[in-house]
């Protein structure tokens, strides 16, 4: 008796019961939701790209600016040299003439030399002489002290120009850091709301294929129908097999129900439907993990394909997907060593009659979709054809 009510117990907790039901139109809404989030996630990339292209067109300014700022630091510099060699004329000429009239010995030369005059019209003549000099000599010794002045100025505008140069640098660096990651993370949301909106649109066309009406609850209206396929797609963009199904030396002796597969560090990671068909669980389950199961109906042909370990899951049990819908994204929950999608593909419905004990029902998904031949060989899309 304990027995059969902890069996009753495993079945409850098992079977996929939808709680949630929902009208068709709801998910006309979700998918015009996912529609308009997209849109104004692209009206934000256009607009930050504006702003990407107004900085590349401010770089240009700035590049210009400084050059024709160092062509400014030449053209001051060839001043200054000037400058300095027009001091040390002037100099240079004050004291010849200092030199020449033997005026460098103070007052008392100015004195001998005036009363040396012979008459009174000598002496006014050496006064007037006198008098010229000293007064051309102080306007060169002012001319040198304004060329100094001069000079001055000269080298604090050259370091102005260097500051004015720095802070140019500095707000480029700014502005194109500050663009890129915002351009980086709306690139982000925009790969996360394309799989959304396709997954929405997914999920309205396979219920209108299955005859819904908006109002209709698609739980009712899709009981018991599954969609038709006639072949089984990769489950990811970007990936490479690490594991084979079966027998390997990576497993050892311990048999592999499916195939292992993983991706770059760099990508998302999104899994996808490998048909169209129903969600028959999604959730946690034990050592499996995060995991989804799709019921199938490929050319007449029953098949249940199994997704383990995943980091997020996009959709729920009753779901109708088709292979572009999105389920969610690759991880290492429940017995998983690094993040990889364990695919395992059955040929039965599972929790349908005797199909509740999977392993027995498993086959190569290699021998059904198509891979790459080898392992960590890498593919970029879903729909390539290797041999």
């Amino acid at each position: 008796m304990k027995k059969r009510i902890i069996l009753l117990l495993l079945i409850i907790l098992i079977i996929p019961i939808n709680a949630n039901a929902k009208t068709l139109r709801e998910f006309r809404n979700e998918l015009n939701a996912a529609q308009e989030a997209l849109d104004k996630n692209q009206s934000q990339i256009q607009a930050t790209q504006e702003e990407i292209d107004a900085a590349k067109a401010r770089v240009s300014e700035i590049r210009s600016e400084m050059t024709s700022i160092d062509n400014e630091m030449i053209e001051i510099n060839r001043k200054i040299a000037q400058l300095n060699e027009k001091i040390l004329e002037k100099d240079k000429e004050v004291k010849s003439l200092m030199k020449y009239y033997q005026f460098s010995n103070g007052e008392s030369a100015y004195l001998e030399y005036l009363f040396k005059a012979k008459s009174i019209t000598d002496f006014i003549y050496r006064m007037s002489i006198t008098e010229q000099l000293s007064r051309y000599n102080d306007k060169l010794i002012k001319e040198m002290h304004s060329m100094v002045e001069e000079n001055k100025k000269n080298i604090s505008d050259l370091q102005e120009k260097e500051k004015q140069l720095k802070a140019l640098q500095k707000e480029l660096g700014e502005k194109l850091v500050i663009l890129g990651s915002q351009m980086d993370s709306l690139a982000d949301d925009s790969v996360a709301l394309k799989d959304e909106l396709a997954a929405a649109q997914a999920t309205v066309e396979q219920y209108e294929k299955l005859g819904c009406k908006d109002d209709d609850d698609v739980s009712d209206c899709a009981r018991g129908q599954l969609p038709a396929g006639t072949r089984f797609w990769r489950p990811m963009n970007l990936a490479y097999i690490t594991a084979p199904y079966g027998y390997s030396s990576i497993y050892g002796s311990s048999w592999h129900t499916g195939m292992d597969i993983s991706t770059y560090h760099w990508d998302p990671g999104t899994i996808y439907s490998i048909s169209d068909g129903r969600v028959a669980f999604a959730g946690p389950n034990g050592t499996m993990g995060n995991v989804v199961m799709i019921h199938h109906n490929i050319n007449g042909n029953e098949y249940t394909s199994i997704y383990m370990h995943m980091s997020s899951i996009y959709v729920n049990s009753g779901d109708y997907v088709s292979k572009d819908t999105a389920l969610g994204t690759m991880g290492e929950t429940g017995a998983a060593y690094g993040a990889h999608l364990h695919l395992s593909l059955i040929t039965c419905l599972i929790y349908d009659g005797d199909c509740f004990n999977y392993r027995n029902y498993t086959v190569n998904p290699n021998d059904y979709i198509n891979f790459p031949s080898g392992l960590y060989v890498d593919w970029n899309d879903r729909n390539t054809y290797y041999q």
